[in-house]
């Protein structure tokens, strides 16, 4: 059974880590994207929303399924993954104070 065929199911994520911390006025998020079967997912794209002032941040997940966003201002986020191999991943909310 190959990656692409073994990991298509319909939740492409476990947000296994977010930490967030304020730093004067600002946060940093830090996640993994995993899996249903818990393997994490590299170079999967990652947006996270400020849904206060719709300001998009993107990156990518390294190697280890690993994502952070530095500097962020305190507020409401959205959080969306997407991989081509899955499924829409569905959106967290989520605020960081």
């Amino acid at each position: 059974m190959n990656f692409r065929s073994s990991c298509t199911l319909s939740v492409l994520f476990i947000l296994s880590a977010v930490t967030a911390w304020s730093q004067a006025s600002s946060t940093t998020v830090r996640g993994t994207v995993r899996d249903q079967a818990q393997a994490v997912v590299p170079r999967a794209s990652v947006k996270l929303t400020n849904t206060d002032t719709n300001v998009l941040h993107q990156t990518v997940t390294n190697e280890a399924g690993l994502y952070v966003f530095p500097g962020l201002t305190p507020g409401q986020y959205r959080l969306a993954v997407e991989f081509p191999a899955f499924q829409h991943s569905g959106i967290r909310s989520l605020e960081f104070t």
